[in-house]
């Protein structure tokens, strides 16, 4: 399996998924310019792409998707509550297809097993997506580490996980105190404390491979912090886990499972 996310941040999300079939875009929340200079950065094609699953209907996260799926003509994954409450002109002509959060998705040799998650939207989902004997957990925009997560993120050979925001960063950044409550809260963010609990609580069987620590704030949030905050808690739980931080500014890098 292929695995490359092309950004992430709250300017713009993408995640690229790959077995031996048509690869799978995990949002685009990027214009279509953007996200090809992104993707060929990394040498991978947009006419590989068979389809679009969307997670949520935040901007940063579905700003290009109409766009991307006409010009390549490919069809678009999304539950019928988050199709809703999104504007009828974003996928106009585009072939819409209609899932409920907890369904698993065949697509080509990809297996997607979809549930629902705490965050301020319509209908969020995270997805672990299968192939090859190998499973990628893609887990951000959750606004509390629950138990729930501990049932889905087992096995995983690759995992990438929301470290968003430090707490004192936020707590004394430029924010206002009514998006502070809001990234704190059960539908907002999880902070790098969060995650770091998240990941040590998770059952791990010495397959796990890679950590991708991602959605960091670029106001509320260093790589430097979260690095130094992963570090000693994956030399001591996994010490054969490769620990990246993926960035807004740039994609990759592309990890062959």
């Amino acid at each position: 399996m292929i695995f490359c996310n092309l950004g992430s941040g709250s300017k713009g999300n993408s995640t690229y998924v790959q077995d031996n079939g048509p690869a799978l875009l995990i949002d685009q929340g990027f214009s279509v310019k953007n996200l090809l200079l992104r993707m060929e950065s990394v040498r991978l094609s947009a006419t590989e792409v068979g389809a679009i699953l969307l997670t949520h209907e935040h901007s940063d996260h579905l700003r290009g998707i109409g766009i991307f799926a006409r010009r390549f003509h490919v069809p678009v994954f999304i539950t019928a509550t988050t199709y809703e409450v999104i504007s009828p002109a974003l996928l106009k002509n585009v072939d819409v297809q209609h899932f409920t959060a907890g369904d698993e998705l065949i697509f080509h040799d990809l297996k997607v097993k979809t549930f629902h998650i705490p965050h301020d939207a319509a209908d969020p989902v995270a997805v672990i997506v299968a192939g090859n004997d190998k499973r990628i957990g893609i887990i951000t925009d959750v606004g509390a580490e629950i138990q729930l997560l501990h049932q889905h993120l087992k096995d995983l050979d690759l995992l990438f996980l929301e470290s968003n925001h430090d707490m004192e960063m936020l707590d004394n950044g430029p924010y206002p105190l009514h998006l502070i409550k809001r990234i704190k809260s059960r539908v907002g963010h999880l902070s790098n404390e969060q995650a770091k609990a998240l990941f040590e609580q998770l059952s791990l069987n010495g397959k796990l491979r890679h950590l991708i620590l991602g959605h960091l704030s670029e106001k509320n949030n260093d790589p430097k912090i979260v690095k130094k905050l992963f570090q000693t808690t994956v030399q001591k739980i996994t010490p054969k886990v490769q620990l990246s931080i993926a960035m807004q500014s740039r994609a990759g890098p592309l990890f062959e499972l």
